[in-house]
C-alpha cells in the first residue's frame, strides 16, 4: 500500500480542511507521522544533516553518518507485517519503475541509479519504504507501475520434548496382527478387523520386543495434538530406560 505524504505548501501551523475530510488524502497527517517516528532527530545545520538524541527514530544501523531528511513531498510504501515478518532483510530491497532502479544499501538508505543518488529510506523493522526525492515523487504519484521486492524474515520456533520410556512400559503390542483369533469381518460391503484381545503365542515370549515407529503428543485433555515419526523403527529395550527426543517446529 502506498500513501502520499507532504505539506503541499500549507503552513505546518495551520490545518487545512482538505486533510481531514473522511476518506480524503491525509498527506499532511502522513507527513507528520513519518517525521515524528523516523526523522525528528535529524535537522539541517549549515547545509549538513546532524543527529540529536531527542527521539528514537529507529536508526537501522550503528553507522549514522548517513543523513535523513524528509522533504515536503514524498511517498511511503507500507508493507503489511505478514509479508515481511519481524523485519525486511537489509540490502534486499529492489524498487523498479521503468526508468528508475532503486536499491537499499543495507544501512536504511535508498539509492537510485549507478551514481547512487539518495532518494529515500527504508525502516526495516516496520516495513516502511519511503521515497523523499521530489523528482521521483512527481513521477510516482500518478504512475502505478512500480514494483517492489524484498526478503522477509519469518521466525520458526522449535519446541523440544523428551519422552521417557521406562523398562517396564510398552513391552507388548495389541496390534491386530499380533492377536490370536483375529479375523476379517465383512459388514455392508466394508471389511473390519475383529480382535480377541488375546496375544498370539509367538509374541508373548521374553525374546519378543516391539519397535517404536510413531510418537504421539497429547494435551492435558488427552487430545492428540502432534504426531512424530521415527527415522527408522527403534526396538524398546527390555532392561533399560529409553528417551525419545522430539523437535516440533511451529
Amino acid at each position: 500500500m502506498s500513501l502520499l505524504i507532504g505539506l503541499d505548501d500549507v503552513s505546518p501551523y495551520t490545518t487545512s480542511s482538505q486533510y481531514i475530510i473522511p476518506g480524503g488524502v491525509n498527506k499532511k497527517l502522513n507527513y507528520y507521522s513519518l517525521n515524528q517516528l523516523y526523522y525528528s532527530s535529524f535537522s539541517r545545520t549549515e547545509g549538513s544533516i546532524v543527529q540529536s538524541s531527542s527521539y528514537d527514530n529507529y536508526i537501522e544501523s550503528s553507522f549514522i553518518s548517513a543523513s535523513r531528511f524528509l522533504s515536503n513531498s514524498g511517498i511511503v510504501y507500507s508493507i503489511p507485517r505478514n509479508l515481511f515478518g519481524t523485519h525486511i532483510e537489509p540490502g534486499s530491497v529492489i524498487f523498479s519503475s521503468g526508468s528508475h532502479d532503486i536499491t537499499d544499501d543495507g544501512e536504511g538508505n535508498l539509492l537510485s541509479g549507478s551514481s547512487n543518488v539518495h532518494v529515500g529510506n527504508v525502516i526495516y523493522s516496520h516495513g516502511q519504504i519511503i521515497i523523499t526525492n521530489n523528482v521521483l515523487y512527481s513521477e510516482f504519484k500518478t504512475d502505478t507501475g512500480q514494483a517492489i521486492a524484498w526478503k522477509a524474515n519469518l521466525p520458526i520456533y522449535t519446541l523440544n520434548y523428551s519422552v521417557k520410556i521406562s523398562d517396564y512400559e510398552y513391552n507388548f503390542t495389541y496390534n491386530p496382527t499380533a492377536q490370536s483369533g483375529s479375523y476379517i469381518e465383512t459388514y455392508s460391503g466394508s471389511r473390519y478387523v475383529r480382535t480377541t484381545g488375546v496375544l498370539a503365542d509367538n509374541v508373548t515370549g521374553s525374546a519378543f520386543q516391539p519397535y517404536i515407529t510413531t510418537v504421539g503428543l497429547y494435551n492435558d485433555s488427552n487430545e492428540l495434538i502432534a504426531v512424530g515419526k521415527m527415522a527408522q523403527p527403534v526396538p524398546v529395550p527390555a532392561n533399560t530406560e529409553l528417551t525419545v527426543n522430539i523437535k516440533l517446529d511451529i
